[in-house]
């Protein structure tokens, strides 16, 4: 008899439900958003009732599409967005919205951390900086803000954390990969870090305790099946943050296995064995599934969106679907010759993260002369966003070493131009992954066929759940010149980082006018 496992997966935007055989086979997927909300300038809130709803909805979608799974439902797995910041009582109820990984308020309040313990002493216990997109930052802030809310809390709670306490009743547990990026988990000793804490000035006891993605955490409650639809008694394994998940949907579980995930935000990333900090601080960390292996990464802040952006601003795409739309961008970018006639593209639309960390940085176009037309245009922000992800990978390299296998994974990979474009630019082979866009909830179907004896390692579960649809192999001609394209990327960013700080001057004395 066939058995199945659950999967969801919560976003910023909803919660992707996907039921999965035992084999790794997707057998239905369904998609249920709900709404980010922005109170104010640098605030990004979710109500964790949506996440509820959600869960519930989807789930009971999946189990009408295939209701011969509601009696073979061997296990959940989870998966969420990290760095969020959610405050529950000691009866589960939520305290306030969530505070989610896009924002920023706390950034005052990691500046007085940074005086107090020091950017670089953080970085070599956390991997990570005093960032306000981690938690750290956010309970800092409500502890200057919102004192009264922080009292009232017995648990911080991440995303995935909270859906798997309303499913099984257990609150005040995290995973290894979540803990890791929240900005207070002491990588070398796997544990919470006192220091960082301190430096916050809040109670350590807030914080939950620290299990495997691959633990069981509890089994569906009388009245969580009566909301879900999903058959009580069925176990909820702890799982993963998206980006632990991803790794795992990747394929890459070995010391220098590569991935990079190219949607909307988009990252690069290599597992190492052993905690490895990049001690220019300009890559980030965090724990994959598997105790003991830990993921370098840097992030690219506008990727897709350096793409939906230029659609936008050249008219197309107003009255046809997304994926016509991206097809005749691609159609038109592939007009233009590898470089693009000159004309390269700095895609810091939002400011950058890794490896500049630069949020006064903004979008440019440079060499645009009068022989230039849109094609140029198009290819150079394709080019532009790869620089961006190759400029990360040179980061990781150095940190981590060598690097082996590099998977490719997010919907942007769809594009064939941008698949040997990457391939080229990168100068080595591109594994294309089968499921480009369901690899974070391959990675929490993986812990959770792990958590209940399905498989006894992630690599016996890896070829079925994380399958390889082709290499992608570069041009050699073409990377060598993308290499020269490259060199000179780099060097734009340090010569314009002094105009990028003035030009923010220029716009804040502005709006104060």
């Amino acid at each position: 008899m066939t058995e199945y496992i659950l999967a969801h997966d919560l976003g910023t935007t909803g919660n992707k439900a996907t039921l999965f055989d035992s084999a790794g086979r997707i057998a239905a997927s369904v998609f249920s958003p709900y709404p980010t909300y922005y109170p104010q300038q640098g605030w990004a809130e979710h109500d964790p009732n949506d996440w509820w709803t959600a869960v519930c909805e989807s789930s009971r979608r999946l189990m009408d599409v295939c209701p011969h799974a509601l009696h073979n439902l061997a296990g959940i797995g989870l998966s969420g967005m990290m760095n969020g910041c959610l405050l529950v009582d000691n009866h589960g109820n939520s305290i306030g919205s969530s505070i989610i990984h896009a924002d920023i308020r706390s950034a005052e309040q990691c500046r007085s951390m940074e005086s107090r313990i020091g950017e670089e002493r953080a970085y070599l216990i956390s991997g990570n900086r005093l960032a306000p997109n981690f938690t750290l930052g956010k309970l800092a802030w409500l502890k200057d803000n919102r004192l009264e809310l922080l009292k009232g809390a017995q648990w911080c709670v991440q995303t995935k954390d909270f859906i798997g306490a309303k499913l099984t009743g257990v609150w005040g547990v995290t995973d290894y990969s979540d803990a890791s990026l929240t900005g207070c988990f002491d990588m070398s000793e796997s544990c919470w870090s006192p220091e960082l804490i301190e430096a916050a000035g809040f109670s350590e006891a807030i914080l939950p305790e620290v299990r495997s993605s691959a633990d069981l955490l509890g089994r569906i409650t009388r009245d969580a099946a009566n909301e879900t639809g999903l058959p009580e008694g069925t176990p909820v394994v702890v799982g993963g943050g998206d980006g632990a998940c991803a790794t795992a949907g990747a394929g890459a579980f070995c010391d220098g296995d590569a991935y990079h995930y190219l949607g909307g935000s988009s990252w690069v990333a290599v597992v190492t064995q052993g905690f490895k900090p990049d001690m220019t601080r300009r890559v980030s960390s965090f724990c994959t599934l598997e105790a003991g292996k830990f993921v370098l990464y840097g992030t690219v802040q506008s990727a897709g969106s350096s793409l939906d952006w230029f659609l936008k601003a050249i008219g197309i795409g107003r009255d046809i679907s997304a994926e016509a739309t991206f097809e005749q961008l691609e159609n038109l970018a592939s007009e233009a010759p590898p470089g693009s006639n000159g004309l390269l593209f700095l895609p810091y639309l939002m400011g950058e993260r890794s490896p500049i960390w630069d949020a006064d940085a903004r979008g440019v176009f440079f060499g645009l002369s009068a022989s230039h037309g849109r094609a140029d245009m198009a290819r150079a922000v394709y080019e532009g966003v790869s620089y961006a992800l190759a400029s990360n990978l040179s980061a990781l390299t150095e940190a981590a070493g060598a690097i082996g296998k590099i998977s490719a994974l997010g919907g942007g990979m769809r594009s064939e131009l941008w698949r040997k474009m990457l391939a080229s630019i990168y100068g080595t082979p591109l594994q294309l992954m089968g499921r480009l866009s369901e690899a974070t909830s391959c990675g929490a179907a993986m812990a959770a066929a792990l958590g209940i004896g399905i498989y006894t390692s992630y690599d016996a579960a890896c070829s079925n759940f994380a399958p390889i649809a082709e290499m992608i192999l570069p041009e050699e001609a073409i990377s060598e010149f993308y290499s020269h394209q490259l060199a000179f990327y780099n060097a734009m960013y340090p010569k314009m980082s002094g105009l990028f700080t003035e030009l923010a001057k220029l716009r804040r004395r502005d709006v104060l006018i």
